[in-house]
């Protein structure tokens, strides 16, 4: 609705020029998008009028007065710019967000705002995050810098899980490791900088790991979004015990870790009942798989782990965020843009991505299901 007491002003994110005195061009920042508009002397001084001070009443009689333009035209144009999102209504009486945080994230509202109606809309885009809490399984490398990242976004309470310690050899691939950690509790540390990141965060920590007879359902049921990256006792089982519970209680859920033997890769989001689930996955794999045989490995004894690259992991934590973000604070309807799980490599600095598909009659995401107790 135009209300003619709003006060407008071009979005933040948005360049305009005019070009040949007959065109604007309007150049979306955030998302490289740009836009030409034919327009005439009056459309040109209408903008200039739309300073973030005057309310459109105001603007109303300026235009009629100086410029001798009728009162509809400039609604109809204010209509069409609000609609385009080159303008935006500056909410006076913000009852989303305290200023200081509007302030801290500041340019997060803004990038928000570009793919939604209003700057307003960005700010409760920023306030659903700050109402969310999301668990973490496995904070390694990828999975601890999720929740880094997360924390930075403003996401209000992050459940860690994780019964591992910090080891000399993370220093090359956990963005939160100190040399005064080494030998303590995952869990305690990145709460520690979690809490230096944002100090109203709220942090939980489960220090345990997964058996076949843990009992994750009542934490799952606490929380608006699941991400695992718990490769132990390895990410398949993991990933679905994990998966099908989510899906139980209708919780979107990101597949993030375990990706030593392939590093980088993008993971998946998975919807319940819009996206593949893991099962869906699984038969994936068993279809393209079924004629491989791996080779035995020449070297016999080998280190337990399997070689990590900082840069990699942070590659695979960006991605999963980018969606997590989108999906969260709503931005974008995910239930058409999400993307099957993806390998970046790093010789060629190719992407390219799985064509794995929904499996209508899947057993965990497929109709009739029946779940076991």
């Amino acid at each position: 609705m135009i209300n003619d007491n709003a006060v407008y002003k071009i979005k933040d994110s948005v360049d305009l020029f005019l070009s040949n005195e007959k065109y604007i061009l309007a150049y979306f920042m955030n998302t490289r998008q740009r836009k030409s508009f034919k327009v005439n002397e009056e459309t040109v001084h209408l903008l200039e009028c739309i300073d973030g001070t005057k309310s459109l009443a105001e603007i109303k009689e300026v235009m009629r007065k100086k410029y001798d333009v009728l009162p509809l035209y400039v609604t109809n144009i204010i209509k069409a710019m609000v609609k385009e999102r080159i303008i935006t209504e500056i909410n006076k009486n913000n009852n989303i967000l305290l200023e200081d945080e509007i302030q801290r994230y500041s340019r997060q509202i803004n990038y928000f705002a570009e793919f939604l109606d209003s700057e307003e809309k960005g700010i409760a885009a920023q306030r659903k995050l700050m109402d969310s809490t999301v668990i973490i399984f496995g904070i390694g490398a990828v999975g601890g810098d999720i929740a880094i990242e997360l924390a930075m976004a403003g996401i209000g309470k992050i459940i860690l899980y994780d019964f591992d310690q910090v080891e000399v050899s993370d220093a090359c691939r956990h963005m939160y490791f100190k040399e005064k950690y080494i030998n303590k509790n995952k869990t305690s540390v990145l709460k520690e900088e979690l809490q230096r990141i944002n100090k109203n965060i709220k942090v939980e920590v489960l220090q345990e790991s997964m058996k076949p007879d843990t009992n994750i359902e009542d934490i799952i049921k606490s929380v608006d979004f699941a991400v695992n990256t718990m490769d132990e006792p390895y990410i398949g089982y993991t990933a679905s015990k994990i998966s099908r519970v989510c899906i139980k209680y209708n919780i979107a859920h990101y597949i993030a870790g375990g990706f030593d033997a392939h590093l980088a890769s993008t993971g998946e989001l998975i919807i319940p009942y819009i996206t593949p689930c893991v099962e869906c996955y699984a038969k994936h794999f068993k279809k393209t798989l079924k004629d491989w045989n791996p080779k035995k490995h020449p070297v016999r004894t080998r280190y337990k782990e399997i070689g990590g690259l900082a840069s990699m992991s942070l590659f695979s934590t960006s991605y999963a965020c980018i969606e997590i973000i989108k999906y969260m604070a709503g931005l974008i309807p995910m239930e058409k843009s999400f993307k099957i799980r993806g390998e970046f490599l790093f010789t060629d600095m190719s992407l390219t991505y799985l064509d794995v598909e929904k499996n209508i009659d899947c057993p965990i995401c497929g109709g009739g299901l029946k779940y076991e107790s």
